[in-house]
C-alpha cells in the first residue's frame, strides 16, 4: 500500500467511524431536518449534536427550541449553510417576548438590533412611525412601538413610556424604505459562531465530531454518514 493511500485511509477511517451513528431526524409539518449541530432531545449522543443545540419534536409536529432565560420558541426554518434559525412565538405575540428575550445561557445571538421604544397610551397612535402591538393592548390601552431616533417629544396626550431596548431584526435594509412595521410581523432569527460548520456546509458536506476527538470538528460526505 502506498504512502498516499495509507495518508487517506487515516483521514476518512475516523469520518467514517464519527457519523455511522449519526442519523437525520424529520420534525414538524414542513419537515424541518435536525442533524449536527442540533440533536432531538430524546435521541442524545454526544457526537451527534452540539451542547446546546437541542430541539424538541412534540405530539403535534412543532418543532421547539428552548432558551434557558427566554422560554419556549416554535422552529420556522434552520439555514445550516448560513448558520441561522428562524423561531416564532408558539402564542403569536412576538413583541411581548422580546420585551424580555435574553439569550444568553444559549449559544445563539442576534447580530443586527433596532432601538425602539414600547408606548401605552389610551388611543391608537396614528403616522406610520408608529407600530401598533395588538397582542399587547385592550379596550383602554393600546401599545404601539416606534423607532427611538424617531420619538415624538413631547409623547402623544396621556401616553407613557414602557420600555426602550434594541429589538433584533432581520436585515439593514428596512433602515431605508421606513417599513418598520414588517419587522414586529416577521419571525424572530437567531444565528450562531460554534461550532463554525461552514466551510463543510459550502462544499456540501456534512460537519460532525471526530468520535476518536470530541473536541475536533470533520467534514464527510453525505454518503459515507450512510
Amino acid at each position: 500500500m502506498g504512502i498516499l493511500e495509507i495518508l487517506f485511509l487515516s483521514f476518512i477511517f475516523p469520518v467514517i467511524y464519527a457519523s455511522s451513528d449519526c442519523q437525520f431526524s424529520f420534525c414538524g409539518s414542513n419537515n424541518i431536518i435536525i442533524r449536527f449541530p442540533f440533536q432531538r432531545e430524546d435521541e442524545q449522543n454526544p457526537y451527534c449534536g452540539y451542547p446546546g443545540f437541542n430541539l424538541i419534536c412534540t405530539n403535534n409536529s412543532k418543532t421547539v427550541l428552548k432558551l434557558p432565560y427566554s422560554g419556549v420558541f416554535y422552529v420556522r426554518n434552520i439555514n445550516y449553510l448560513a448558520q441561522k434559525i428562524q423561531v416564532y412565538d408558539p402564542d403569536d405575540c412576538l413583541p411581548k417576548r422580546l420585551l424580555s428575550l435574553n439569550v444568553s445561557g444559549s449559544p445563539f445571538i442576534h447580530t443586527l438590533t433596532r432601538n425602539y421604544t414600547f408606548l401605552s397610551c389610551p388611543f391608537q397612535n396614528a403616522g406610520s412611525q408608529f407600530i401598533p402591538i395588538d397582542c399587547l393592548s385592550n379596550s383602554t390601552h393600546f401599545v404601539s412601538a416606534v423607532p427611538s431616533l424617531n420619538l415624538p417629544n413631547p409623547l402623544p396626550a396621556s401616553c407613557y413610556v414602557i420600555t426602550s431596548l434594541f429589538v433584533p431584526v432581520a436585515g439593514p435594509e428596512q433602515q431605508y424604505d421606513g417599513n418598520f412595521k414588517g419587522e414586529f410581523s416577521q419571525d424572530l432569527v437567531l444565528t450562531w459562531d460554534r461550532p463554525d460548520c461552514r466551510y463543510c456546509e459550502s462544499q456540501d458536506q456534512l460537519c460532525g465530531f471526530d468520535r476518536n476527538n470530541n473536541k475536533q470538528l470533520l467534514c464527510f460526505s453525505y454518503q459515507t454518514g450512510k
